[in-house]
């Protein structure tokens, strides 16, 4: 199903089940912080530092940092509260200043309750020991938190001792969003036996023909095959389908295979796919997954028209079923029809009606419609009519039902 949330447009795939992104996972409203990861198959012996050290940030709050939403509330211990601007730029940082040398190697950031555009999502950690020279520690790129009020961990390698750690904070989840919100940071000194990067945050680049794919696993453990099949079908039905459908498609797209997300695959924000590495564990054949994915980045739908998310997904199904690299080895196929479906149905029941659509006379009407859902002008009581010589999208299911052969 796709919605929109401000800026964001979001396509969450969960398990063949057919939910709103926010349903993903239940909110988290404990104020709790939660226990320390463990790390290496031993629990980490950290000690947060955070009130150790005076913090500061670029830009602050309009009402200051003592205001409701103050920089102070992102280090007050209360995830209830959160630290907001709202003018991020791409240069903005957030400081903490010790008053003696100390060793950081790890870190929290706690989403805040709202609006998940406004989250974290590419940053820097630098340190100095005068203010003027900056060592790079760590840095993530294409983070996202599924939950509000979530607490994630960073871990990185660290054996020196810093009298500032500065955060970069450079991209939000929300791209072009200006707000920028966070619940809570906590720094943590973790000894050296007990320090590992995690999660993984490996970028790869792809480029085949005009495209170019980062390809980013963020378990470190993600097989090789279902990389390679991943890539392949990039490679080959990508530029495919944006020939078919939109000529305009984005040129670079992000695959993130991310244990954080539970599912099977969800498009975020026109262009970053994550991926569950689990479902593909247990379904290594089933890389068509990222033909229907892709399918949303081509469609790069910015409106939120009502009524349409089985539009939506249908269409991403049917370019599966038309340019998909290997649907036999995953045993993927459009369900013959019965009686107890409808064309609302979305994924592959909607599928097939698009396929018997092209098949019995209206052939290039899923390309009209995949056009209409992008312009904005899709409109049930106009389009069908307009293009399936004057029948309704009810009368040409009449039809599919009497005769669902394709």
């Amino acid at each position: 199903m796709k919605f929109s949330n401000k800026s964001k447009t979001f396509t969450c795939i969960l398990l063949g089940t057919v939910v709103f992104l926010s349903n993903c996972k239940k909110e988290q409203t404990n104020t709790e912080i939660p226990e320390p990861e463990v790390i290496n198959n031993t629990a980490a012996t950290r000690t947060e530092v955070t009130g150790q050290a005076r913090f500061t940030v670029s830009t602050e709050n309009t009402g200051g940092k003592d205001a409701a939403e103050g920089s102070s509330k992102a280090i007050d211990n209360n995830i209830d509260t959160k630290f907001l601007i709202f003018s991020h730029q791409s240069n903005f940082y957030m400081q903490f200043e010790f008053t003696t040398n100390t060793q950081v190697a790890a870190y929290t950031f706690t989403s805040a309750d709202d609006a998940s555009e406004r989250d974290p999502s590419n940053w820097t950690i630098t340190a100095s020991t005068d203010g003027n020279n900056w060592t790079e520690l760590d840095h993530r790129e294409y983070e996202m938190f599924s939950k509000r009020k979530q607490s994630k961990t960073y871990n990185f390698v660290n054996n020196n001792s810093y009298k500032f750690y500065r955060i970069n904070v450079k991209v939000l989840f929300g791209q072009a969003n200006p707000i920028f919100q966070l619940a809570e940071i906590k720094l943590f000194n973790v000894p050296q036996n007990q320090q590992a990067l995690a999660p993984n945050n490996t970028l790869e680049t792809v480029v085949e023909g005009a495209n170019t794919l980062i390809f980013t696993d963020k378990t470190g453990t993600f097989s090789a095959a279902t990389k390679a099949g991943f890539i392949t079908v990039f490679k080959a039905n990508y530029q495919r389908m944006a020939n078919t459908f939109n000529a305009n498609a984005p040129k670079t797209q992000v695959f993130v295979i991310d244990s954080e997300y539970e599912g099977v695959a969800a498009t975020y924000g026109g262009s970053i796919i994550r991926y569950d590495p689990r479902y593909f564990a247990g379904n290594p054949k089933d890389i068509d997954v990222v033909t229907h994915e892709m399918m949303h980045v081509v469609q790069s739908y910015k409106f939120n028209l009502p009524n349409t998310g089985w539009i939506t997904e249908g269409i991403a199904d049917y370019a599966r079923y038309i340019f998909g690299y290997d649907n036999p080895g995953a045993n993927w196929s459009l369900p013959a029809y019965s009686s107890n479906q409808n064309y609302t149905d979305a994924y592959r029941v909607t599928a097939r009606f698009f396929a018997w659509l092209e098949n019995h006379g209206y052939q290039g009407i899923i390309v009209k419609l995949d056009k209409a859902m992008r312009d904005g002008t899709y409109n049930v009581n106009t389009f069908w009519s307009a293009n399936a010589n004057g029948k309704t999208v009810d009368q040409l299911w009449q039809n599919y039902i009497a005769n669902p052969a394709l």
